[in-house]
């Protein structure tokens, strides 16, 4: 099983706290000599950490001042990098709950098994959840993983609700990046009963597919976002 870099370790544990409110908005953080003696890394490391949370803006760093907790702004998915859907959503993990509504072992559509890259007859875990912040439905999402890779999942209890974090600390599996598109769909009558909006309401719709460090497609995901948690992209040129 791979181990977690260390880099990723200070950022998840920054990430939760700024989450949580531990370190509040405008709040300075320490400065990098002390970020390195408290987690026992170099500098180096904790440089890498906070760059990939200014990256999310969630510092930011003031020339001759410091380097801050940023403000939060209108709740919005951001998508410029894997993560939890609490990190996705800026919130705090006690405001995500997931609703599991179906979790099976299946052969998988044709569409499915071509992006996984399976052959026909090849086995699936469906996982269904309900994704709702504060207790508001503000997501449904639909992941099909190659039974081969993750054996038994069906029978897996999700830790804290992540299948991120459950294929990662159960499996060793380390996604790496994920091809996704994002449309425009209407909401049907299934959709719009579980996410508690009328049928043929406008919906965020998205297509995912996650690969590991080798390139293998580890899961293909579908999910219908309601509109009051708009997607946030970071674009470099």
């Amino acid at each position: 099983m791979s181990r977690i870099p260390r880099y990723q370790v200070i950022y998840e544990d920054l990430s939760s706290q700024i989450s949580s409110g531990a370190l509040a908005p405008d709040v300075q953080l320490p400065s990098e000599a002390d970020l390195a003696q408290r987690y026992g890394v170099s500098r180096m490391t904790v440089r890498q950490a906070v760059r990939q949370l200014q990256d999310e803006h969630l510092l930011i760093r003031r020339r001759g001042a410091g380097t801050f907790v940023t403000r939060p702004n209108a709740q919005r998915r951001r998508l410029n990098r894997l993560g939890s859907f609490a990190q996705e959503m800026g919130a705090d993990e006690s405001q995500v709950r997931t609703e599991l509504r179906a979790r099976e072992t299946t052969v998988a559509p044709e569409e499915v098994r071509e992006h996984l890259g399976l052959p026909t007859g090849r086995e699936t875990i469906r996982i269904e959840r309900l994704r709702l912040i504060d207790d508001r439905p503000a997501a449904l999402q639909v992941s099909w993983l190659p039974y081969a890779l993750v054996p038994l999942l069906a029978r897996v209890e999700l830790t804290g609700g992540s299948l991120y974090r459950t294929i990662r600390e159960h499996y060793g599996l380390r996604l790496s990046w994920a091809d996704m598109e994002v449309s425009a769909a209407a909401a049907t009558t299934e959709q719009a009963k579980v996410l508690d909006v009328r049928r043929g309401a406008p919906l965020i719709a998205s297509v995912r597919t996650t690969h590991d460090q080798s390139s293998t497609a580890v899961e293909y995901a579908r999910s219908w976002t309601r509109p009051e948690f708009p997607l946030s992209m970071r674009l470099e040129g």
